[in-house]
């Protein structure tokens, strides 16, 4: 089981231990500074959005990390997840409106309820993303 919030500190520590640059891990936290501890998905969605440069190609790198999905496979993370980790980082971009955000969440989940099973791969939302 997942611990929601990690030490910052555990954090760095790890990072150090894998040899990344230490700028790097503040540049990140810079994005959405906090003080002593992060919910371990907003971590790894910001590490996703410096992957990314987009938001679109953040969330399928983040879709990519958690699917239990096999290599290759559709890539699928429950939509709860995606949408809370889109919200996230819409918020943290300038340029995109929460009405935005949350039409494009809403016509998302309208399009899998069909399915019933909760869960969006990169299928959904880059085919979605060219009808927008």
């Amino acid at each position: 089981s997942h611990k929601r919030y990690v030490e910052l500190a555990d954090l760095e520590e790890k990072w150090k231990n894998l040899c990344l640059p230490v700028e790097n891990f503040r540049a990140l936290l810079q994005l959405d500074p906090c003080k002593d501890k992060i919910e371990w998905i907003k971590f790894l969605a910001l590490g996703c959005s410096m992957l990314g440069g987009s938001l679109n190609s953040s969330m399928k790198h983040l879709c990519e990390i958690l699917t239990a999905d096999p290599e290759g496979g559709p890539a699928r993370i429950p939509f709860e997840t995606f949408s809370y980790v889109y919200r996230y980082l819409s918020k943290l971009d300038s340029d995109i409106l929460q009405g935005d955000t949350e039409t494009y969440l809403a016509t998302l989940k309208d399009t899998l309820e069909s399915r019933k099973n909760g869960m969006i791969g990169l299928a959904d939302f880059f085919i979605l993303k060219r009808k927008v």
